[in-house]
């Protein structure tokens, strides 16, 4: 692991990142400080070391399982509104 923050090819401090992709789950690594505006220099150096193979297995499976457990409560969400509006929907037709 290097110390200290290297500079881009541009003379800008590097920013540092995470990927969260299947391949490098986790791991971060330094990139251009503006990246995915026009004209970056596309700088890249990995921070962190290579994960081993049953490291990224684990970290993608519990990826996966916060991604499904996210999922269950934003539909747990849906309906917890839906029976509120019901319900004061009633409250006032009743009136």
């Amino acid at each position: 692991m290097e110390t200290g923050v290297p500079i881009c090819r541009c003379g800008l401090k590097a920013k540092i990142a995470t990927s969260w992709t299947d391949d490098n789950p986790g791991r971060r690594f330094f990139g251009y400080k503006y990246y995915g505006r026009e004209g970056h220099c596309r700088f890249f150096a990995w921070y962190d070391a290579t994960l081993t193979p049953r490291a990224r297995v684990v970290i993608v499976g519990l990826l996966r399982k916060v991604k499904k457990m996210e999922r269950a409560r934003r539909i747990e969400r849906i309906c917890w509104l839906c029976l509120l509006i019901f319900s004061i929907t009633m409250v006032l037709v009743m009136k």
